[in-house]
């Protein structure tokens, strides 16, 4: 009897013990002890999951009121620190030093076989390999007839807004164009979203939904096992949305299902049926990757992140993009000159539109504002430790940056929050800022859509502000100021979004 009464209390008098070990050993033993930061921040994760979690994405302003507290490195977990110095930018993100990912910020999407999740550096650089070459510009110039008849249905569908008075919701028509654009260029075959009626709205709030829900994911990992486990007919009968991510799901499947039967039957050169061109799959199937990696699962992971990443930042920035320059007329006045100037005759190239220095000044502020992605990004140096000043961080550390900070640090950019393309127009100062731009991060692990990306850009706003005036409707500045960063940057939640009418 007394052992049974005495059970409990030892087992709570053991855990306690194991408590107080712990708070010893993460405050005063840890290799991480002598970095400056919250100590609730270095006992326990809690603290990150709080403002994440609880206040729905804030632990980045958090961050940043560290760094004004405690200065320039701060541990800001008991296993990671977190550094704001333009300068260092290149150094944590190296193109030469071999740089892991942080395992438990890449399991939130739960995709743990493509580039994007590959934490170990030598593994990424194996499937990167096969991904540059066709992202790169040379590949994506012999494709630009491609993009630009996508640019033009999209100003076909825009028209048919045009004297209406029906408020439209830009980003849902620029996320579909950029949907279209990454499954076409990826695929071969486009998810044709520019072909719905409503633009569907619920693509949109799907790609968000799934980046708000990686703060849960994150700590939580089992519940997208169990998620995975759930019968789809019940998921979508808790939520109807969770239709689209399913069918989502199947249609990459089958798309996969079906370049690997093609590349099978006919091989690389002599792609036929629904293919116009050999896709980035077709390339995958033809490496000398190992059979592993050329998976139906494998590669149906790829594709997901692939349309997920391409359509949702890329749609973000051209809205975004879009508010700014309507919200200064004078701006978008200028912009237009220049492109009417410099493309009379409506024949211009995208390696025309590269050459408009104030067209790509717009771009590039645009970029900037947008952040891309605005979590902060960790990188792990796994064989050496990494010199900060005259702190020396140890091999295996996650560290982060973040693009929010870089791009408002007012030494670099002065009126950061303001939409200035200016700043870009001088050729030699756009060099020295685009160091410090950082919406496609930098080194081994920068974004592989990035020149697709820049392009599907140049190529839209020319078209898109030439041919149409918009008038902002019941849209501010809040609609495109960063306030909650849930992986992807997010305004207020109250926000509609940037809504305008076409005159």
């Amino acid at each position: 009897m007394f052992e049974s009464l005495l059970q409990p209390w030892a087992i709570a008098l053991a855990f306690g013990g194991y408590l107080i070990a712990l708070v010893v050993y993460r405050l005063w033993l840890s290799p991480l002890a002598k970095f400056p930061g919250p100590k609730l921040a270095a006992i326990t994760l809690l603290y990150e999951m709080y403002y994440d979690i609880y206040c729905s994405g804030q632990y980045t302003f958090e961050i940043a009121r560290m760094h004004e507290k405690y200065g320039p490195i701060v541990r800001i977990s008991p296993w990671e620190l977190h550094i704001n110095d333009p300068d260092y930018y290149e150094v944590l993100y190296s193109r030469d030093s071999p740089r892991n990912k942080y395992g438990y910020y890449t399991r939130q999407a739960g995709l743990y076989r493509t580039a994007f999740a590959t934490v170990d550096h030598h593994h990424h650089r194996l499937l990167r390999s096969n991904m540059n070459p066709y992202f790169a510009m040379t590949r994506i110039r012999k494709l630009e007839p491609m993009i630009q008849a996508l640019v033009d249905k999209l100003c076909d569908r825009l028209r048919e807004f045009k004297g209406t008075g029906t408020p439209l919701t830009i980003q849902y028509s620029l996320t579909c164009f950029a949907t279209d654009v990454v499954s076409d260029y990826t695929m071969g075959v486009g998810f044709h979203y520019l072909d719905e009626p409503d633009f569907v709205p619920q693509w949109s709030t799907t790609l968000s939904g799934i980046a708000k829900a990686g703060v849960y994911i994150k700590p939580f990992p089992w519940l997208l096992q169990l998620f995975n486990a759930l019968p789809e007919s019940f998921l979508s009968w808790l939520n109807p949305e969770m239709d689209l991510i399913f069918q989502f799901h199947s249609r990459c499947r089958k798309i996969i299902q079906s370049i690997m039967e093609e590349h099978s039957a006919n091989g690389y050169e002599n792609v036929k049926g629904q293919f116009s061109h050999p896709t980035f799959f077709h390339d995958v199937l033809n490496s000398d990757l190992p059979p592993r990696e050329k998976s139906p699962e494998r590669l149906r992971q790829e594709v997901q992140v692939v349309i997920g990443a391409g359509a949702e930042t890329t749609a973000k920035t051209l809205t975004w993009i879009i508010f700014y320059l309507l919200d200064n007329p004078e701006k978008l006045e200028k912009l237009k000159e220049e492109i009417i100037r410099l493309d009379p005759d409506q024949k211009a190239t995208l390696l025309d539109f590269e050459k408009m220095p104030y067209l790509t000044s717009v771009m590039l502020e645009g970029l900037r504002l947008s952040y891309g992605l605005s979590t902060r990004l960790q990188r792990i140096a796994p064989d050496r430790a990494l010199q900060f000043r005259e702190w020396s961080i140890p091999a295996g550390t996650p560290v982060g940056m973040s693009s929010p900070l870089m791009h408002h640090d007012e030494r670099i950019f002065p009126d950061s929050h303001k939409f200035i393309p200016e700043r870009w127009v001088d050729a030699e100062e756009r060099k020295r800022l685009e160091k410090y731009l950082v919406s496609f991060t930098k080194g081994s692990r920068q974004c592989v859509g990035m020149n697709l990306a820049r392009s599907e850009m140049l190529l839209v706003l020319p078209k898109v502000l030439r041919e149409f005036d918009f008038e902002l409707y019941e849209t501010t500045v809040e609609d495109v100021t960063l306030a909650h960063d849930l992986f992807l940057p997010f305004p207020k939640m109250s926000s509609k979004g940037v809504r305008v009418l076409v005159k």
